[in-house]
């Protein structure tokens, strides 16, 4: 429905033998990031390391949602499940999150867990990640903590080379990503017979795409965002939409609130969100590059108050508790 974002083959930056025409190509690929980033808000990523067979491994990760219910539950957090003592990593189940009865999603983040500034959210954020047991697959723990270490690899190349790309220092993107902290999230969206509203307009009928995921800007530095099938959507900076499409081995990339600043304003945090008609079943797994806890984001806060600034009461204790 509407135009595609660009897909940018990434190989280049990583050349094991840079020359004076990897170099060039490389000077091409960030050049067209940042055009991609300024203009679409997002591209599109292939060619980088760990690529190859990308997909198979996304779809063995998904596997947690194929558990048995009570498995995923004793993962919950305690919103919803008052007995356990997470609240902020662990399992976000159907029918639970913001009206939204289709979604369901498990994060995780570093381990061990990040030290944190006490204020809002603080115990929340120096939490230890909670795993299911049994895993849904042999190894499934260490494929989960390895993708969220490629992700940081890739994503702080990245980081890289927008800011060269931006003709900045690179190390006014790169020192705030310096440390341990991301989220890596699987989300699974079930098929749902009502529809919460259309995607598009008022006209939208039964069969046609709805709005699964509402229009919203991550908090963070960048977000890497692997999607089946498609219905991921990017809203350009001139305020147009953009399709992300399915491309084999890939991980469409965005900018979160934080690389505004950043960037002194070339780059903004890129509004998105997710459709798909009301029968479809669809998945998908993020990371997100954020900065430690303690980094100061703005002049006098930290990282730790503006997420949780961002996000009134998600983090504090449940009443109960």
């Amino acid at each position: 429905m509407f135009p595609s974002t660009p897909t940018i083959d990434l190989a280049p930056l990583f050349a094991a033998r840079p020359g004076a025409r990897t170099a060039t190509q490389a000077e091409s690929v960030t050049e067209a990031m940042v055009a991609a980033l300024e203009s679409h808000g997002s591209f599109v990523a292939i060619g980088f390391p760990a690529a190859a067979g990308l997909d198979r491994r996304m779809e063995r990760l998904l596997g947690f949602f194929a558990l048995a219910e009570e498995a995923r539950m004793a993962c919950a957090v305690a919103h919803y499940r008052p007995a356990n003592s997470n609240f902020y990593r662990g399992f976000y189940p159907l029918g639970c999150q913001d009206g939204w009865l289709r979604k369901e999603h498990f994060d995780i983040g570093p381990e061990p867990p990040l030290a944190c500034p006490d204020g809002p959210g603080a115990a929340a954020f120096r939490e230890d990640n909670v795993w299911p047991v049994p895993e849904p697959v042999a190894g499934w723990r260490q494929a989960m903590l390895g993708l969220l270490d490629d992700g940081r690899a890739l994503a702080l190349a990245l980081m890289a080379a927008i800011a060269r790309g931006l003709d900045l220092e690179p190390e006014r993107l790169l020192a705030p990503a310096r440390g341990r902290n991301a989220t890596l999230r699987l989300l699974h969206y079930a098929p749902q017979e009502s529809p919460p509203e259309p995607a598009h307009d008022d006209s939208a009928s039964d069969g046609e795409p709805h709005t699964i995921a509402r229009r919203h800007v991550d908090t963070g530095l960048l977000s890497l965002i692997w999607q089946d099938p498609a219905g991921l959507q990017m809203q350009a900076p001139d305020g147009s939409w953009r399709e992300v499409p399915t491309v084999a081995d890939s991980l469409s990339v965005h900018c979160g609130d934080l690389m505004e600043p950043l960037s002194g304003g070339r780059l903004v945090g890129t509004p998105h969100r997710a459709v798909a008609d009301d029968r479809s079943e669809r998945f998908s797994i993020s990371y997100f590059l954020e900065p430690d806890f303690a980094t100061e984001t703005v002049p006098g806060t930290c990282y730790a108050h503006h997420l949780a600034g961002q996000f009134p009461g998600r983090f504090d204790p449940p009443l109960a508790a």
